[in-house]
């Protein structure tokens, strides 16, 4: 009897023992199942990220070099006075909230330009504000600047002041930076012989686009009138003097008083008078160009011109506005951080 009850509680005792060894079996694979989703979740958010910004900070460093290598190669700068500019670059596209990439490749436009040193990062300096402001892509704006600075001599005009000029004809007219980079570059030349003042050719542009006239259009209506004034037709000085002018004083008024001014005294002179107009703008888009400036639309002409001469400092003014506006800054945060990566990315070239 008593070999009996011992046997039966050692298979009860065995039945629960069994059940208590399913149960821990449970929990261990259920722990162990956890603590391979810890490892998973480990590795997707701690390990695969740091790999991704790894390989960001790789990539946007041999962006970045590829293009001051440019600067170097093909602009044949020397690679010490180009890797001083590298820590300009950075620190303008971090404040900016441009990409240190597009901030490298306007550089590689200026110094094409031929423009050295504090000039060009001068340039580079506003272009970048110009661009985050709305302006255009940053290698735009700088192409553009550098092709009026070289018109007219950094001497006489300097990036700031370009730059200023640029961003009031964006805002006074229907235009881009794009269309104005691609057309404007073409007048220049002309402009800065005659003693046309650049911020008269950008209110020339910004009027015309008023009317519907693209910016590759204005550019051949401008320069048609620019060149019928700076070398006329024998034809042209005849009616001229007829009219009781010569080209030489009409070229001596574009200097002192400016663009609007001397089309304002041949519309006057011309009247009605639709044929000594034609003889004088034989050229008929130029005929047209002044039509545009000069007809119906006169009053608002006359209103972006004097615009155009208030420019000064407002790209300086909108990019301290922008620096105000939360998306800007949290853009900006996020451009500082790709900045970093960029930094970090470039470390590895010297291991």
């Amino acid at each position: 009897m008593a070999d009996q009850k011992i046997r039966v509680d050692i298979l009860g005792n065995a039945k629960g023992l069994n059940r208590s060894l399913k149960t821990a079996s449970r929990s261990l694979k259920t722990f162990g199942d956890q603590t391979k989703a810890i490892g998973n979740a480990l590795k997707t958010r701690v390990t695969l990220p740091l790999a991704l910004a790894g390989g960001a900070a790789i990539k946007s460093a041999v962006d970045f070099q590829k293009s001051m290598t440019q600067i170097k190669t093909l602009v044949g700068i020397a690679g010490d006075e180009v890797d001083k500019m590298g820590l300009s670059v950075r620190k303008m596209a971090a404040d900016t909230g441009i990409s240190s990439k597009a901030a490298a490749d306007a550089l590689f436009f200026i110094t094409s330009a031929g423009l050295r040193g504090s000039d060009a990062l001068s340039v580079l300096e506003q272009a970048t504000k110009a661009s985050a402001v709305g302006l255009g892509e940053t290698a735009v704006v700088a192409d553009l600047a550098t092709s009026a600075l070289n018109a007219y001599g950094v001497e006489n005009l300097n990036a700031e002041q370009a730059t200023d000029i640029l961003t009031g004809a964006v805002r006074e007219g229907k235009l881009s930076a794009d269309s104005l980079a691609m057309s404007m570059g073409k007048v220049l030349p002309f402009a800065s012989q005659l003693g046309i003042q650049f911020n008269e050719v950008g209110a020339a542009f910004a009027a015309m686009s008023r009317t519907g006239t693209d910016a590759a259009t204005a550019s051949t209506q401008i320069k048609g009138i620019m060149t019928a004034l700076l070398n006329p037709t024998k034809q042209a000085e005849k009616q001229l003097e007829d009219l009781g002018l010569t080209s030489s004083g009409l070229r001596m008024q574009l200097r002192e008083e400016g663009l609007l001014a001397t089309l304002q005294t041949l519309t006057d002179r011309f009247g009605d008078n639709e044929e000594a107009a034609g003889n004088v703008f034989g050229n008929v888009r130029a005929l047209a160009g002044v039509l545009d400036l000069m007809g119906s639309n006169l009053e608002s002409t006359r209103k972006i011109f004097a615009n155009m001469n208030q420019t000064s400092g407002i790209t300086a003014k909108a990019f301290s506005t922008l620096e105000r506006d939360s998306a800007f800054k949290l853009e900006k945060s996020l451009n500082n951080l790709k900045s970093t990566f960029t930094t970090v990315g470039a470390s590895f070239f010297f291991f």
